[in-house]
C-alpha cells in the first residue's frame, strides 16, 4: 500500500510538472525564435550595473543588497531560458519556486523579455527606494524597447513584453514569501554577560540586519549547512591563539604598507559609498562578459548562479554571525592589549565571526571558476571611484586578496577569514550538487 501511494504521488507531481511546461506546439514555434545563443548580453550588463549604481545610491547594506543581486540573476535567467534549448528552468529547484508564467504559442524577442522582466521585478524589490531609483529603471527600459520596436515585429514585441511583466510579477510573488518583509520591523538587544561578546563599536547605530538568518535561502537546504565552527576558544592568556590573533590584526595594522593600505581600501565596499562587496563581485561577472567575449546565454547562466551564490553566502555568514555574536578584534585589543588602538577602517555594526568579506568572495570566486576555469584578468570595478585596476591571475588570487583585506584593515582575526573562505566555496558547492541548469564550455 505504501509503494502504490508512493507511485501514485510521483505520478500526480510528474503531471503537476507536465502542465505547467510549454506544449508542443508552443516548444515548436519558441524554437523559432532566435536562439538566446546568439543575443547580445549587453543589456544585461548594463542593468547589473545600473542595479549596482541604485543600490548604492539607496544605501542598501551587504545582506540586502546580496539579495536584490539574487533575484535579478534569477530574472534574468528565467526570461531567456526558453530560448536555450538544452536548459532547464529554476522552477522546482530552487526554494519555494514551484510556478512561473510560461510563454504561450508564437515568437519571442528574448532581449525584450528579459528588459520587461526585469524592470519589473526591480521595481517591485526595491520598493523602499525613491523615486530617482523607480524613474532611473523605468527611463533605462523605455530606452531598450525603443531599440527593440525598430529591430523586430510589433506583434513579437509586445507578446515579449507581456511575457516578461508577466514573468517579472512571478519572481515577485515568490520573492515575498521570503521573509524579508516580516524582518523589517523586529527589534534587538544585543546579549551580554560574557567577554566573548559581540560589543556595538559604534553605539548611536543600529546592528545590521540581526535577523538575516531567517531570510529564506535560493538553494540551502538550511542557512546552517555550511557553517564553519568557530574553532578558537576565547582567553585573554598572551599564550593562547585568540590572543596571539588579536596581536596579529594589531601588529599588522600598525605597520601597514603601501599595498596593504590600497588592498585594504581596494575592497572596502562600504554601504553608501559602493554597491556593497557581492555588488564588486557583480562589476567582476560584467567585466568577464567581455573579457570572455560571452553570449547571452551563458552571461545568464553565470549571472543566475553567481548571484545566487553570493545571496545564500550572506545569509548563512550573517545567520552564523548572530550564533556566535564574536567580538571584533578593537574591542578585545583595547581591553586586554592597547586602549587606545584603532583599526585602519571603521568597524561595521555586525558581529565578527565569520567575515562577510571572505564568505561571499569564496562563494564567488569557486562559482566562477566552476564556470570559467582559471582566468586572468584585471578588475577595473573601482576606477569609478578614482582607484587604479588591480590585476589577477584567477577569481581565487582576487577572493584570497579580499578575504586579507580585512586582516589588513583591522577588523577581522585570521580564523574568520580563512573559515570564511572556505564557507563560501561549501555554499557554492551545495548549490552546484542542487541546481541543474547546462553545463557551460569553460573559457580557456
Amino acid at each position: 500500500m505504501i509503494r502504490f501511494a508512493r507511485v501514485v504521488l510521483l505520478a500526480l507531481i510528474l503531471a503537476v510538472l507536465m502542465s505547467l511546461m510549454p506544449s508542443k506546439a508552443a516548444q515548436a514555434q519558441l524554437e523559432d525564435s532566435v536562439p538566446t545563443a546568439e543575443l547580445d548580453p549587453t543589456f544585461a550588463v548594463e542593468w547589473m550595473d545600473l542595479l549596482y549604481q541604485r543600490i548604492m545610491a539607496e544605501s542598501y547594506n551587504p545582506p540586502s543588497a546580496a539579495r536584490l543581486y539574487g533575484y535579478a540573476g534569477v530574472t534574468l535567467y528565467e526570461a531567456v531560458v526558453w530560448g536555450i534549448p538544452t536548459n532547464r528552468s529554476l522552477v522546482g529547484q530552487l526554494n519555494g519556486l514551484n510556478d512561473l508564467p510560461y510563454p504561450d504559442d508564437g515568437i519571442y524577442d528574448w532581449t525584450t523579455v528579459a528588459n520587461a522582466a526585469l524592470n519589473t521585478t526591480l521595481n517591485g524589490l526595491m520598493f523602499e527606494a525613491g523615486s530617482e531609483t523607480h524613474d532611473a529603471f523605468n527611463a533605462f527600459y523605455a530606452e531598450q524597447i525603443a531599440k527593440s520596436e525598430t529591430e523586430i515585429d510589433e506583434d513579437v514585441l509586445n507578446r515579449s513584453i507581456q511575457y516578461g511583466q508577466e514573468l517579472g510579477k512571478g519572481i515577485l510573488a515568490w520573492a515575498d514569501t521570503d521573509n524579508y518583509r516580516e524582518t523589517r520591523d523586529l527589534e534587538y538587544e544585543i546579549p551580554t554577560g560574557s567577554p566573548d561578546l559581540w560589543i556595538a563599536t559604534n553605539p548611536d547605530l543600529p546592528p545590521v540586519e540581526p535577523f538575516w538568518g531567517e531570510i529564506r535561502t535560493f538553494a540551502l537546504d538550511y542557512t546552517d549547512v555550511c557553517d564553519v565552527p568557530l574553532d578558537m576558544p576565547f582567553s585573554d592568556d598572551p599564550e593562547s591563539t585568540f590572543y596571539q590573533q588579536s596581536l596579529e590584526v594589531m601588529n599588522t595594522g600598525d605597520d601597514l604598507d603601501r599595498e596593504q593600505r590600497d588592498i585594504a581600501e581596494y575592497w572596502l565596499d562600504n554601504l553608501g559609498e559602493t554597491g556593497t562587496p557581492a555588488g564588486h563581485w557583480l562589476l567582476i561577472e560584467n567585466q568577464m562578459v567581455d573579457h570572455l567575449d560571452l553570449t547571452l546565454d551563458v552571461a545568464a547562466q553565470m549571472y543566475g548562479m553567481t548571484n545566487m551564490a553570493m545571496a545564500d553566502a550572506f545569509t548563512s555568514c550573517w545567520g552564523l554571525k548572530y550564533r556566535v555574536l564574536l567580538l571584533r578584534p578593537e574591542t578585545y585589543i583595547q581591553e586586554y592589549i592597547s586602549p587606545r588602538w584603532r583599526p585602519y577602517i571603521t568597524t561595521p555594526m555586525f558581529p565578527e565571526y565569520p567575515s562577510g568579506h571572505s564568505v561571499v568572495s569564496g562563494a564567488a570566486a569557486e562559482m566562477l571558476t566552476t564556470l570559467f576555469g582559471q582566468v586572468a584578468f584585471t578588475d577595473t570595478a573601482k576606477v569609478q571611484f578614482g582607484m587604479a585596476p588591480r590585476s589577477y591571475t584567477s577569481f581565487d588570487a582576487a577572493a584570497t586578496e579580499a578575504a586579507i583585506s580585512r586582516l589588513y584593515g583591522g577588523i577581522h582575526y585570521r580564523t574568520a577569514i580563512e573559515n570564511g573562505v572556505d564557507m563560501g566555496e561549501c555554499v557554492t558547492n551545495h548549490l552546484l550538487d542542487r541546481i541543474i541548469m547546462n553545463q557551460i564550455t569553460q573559457g580557456e
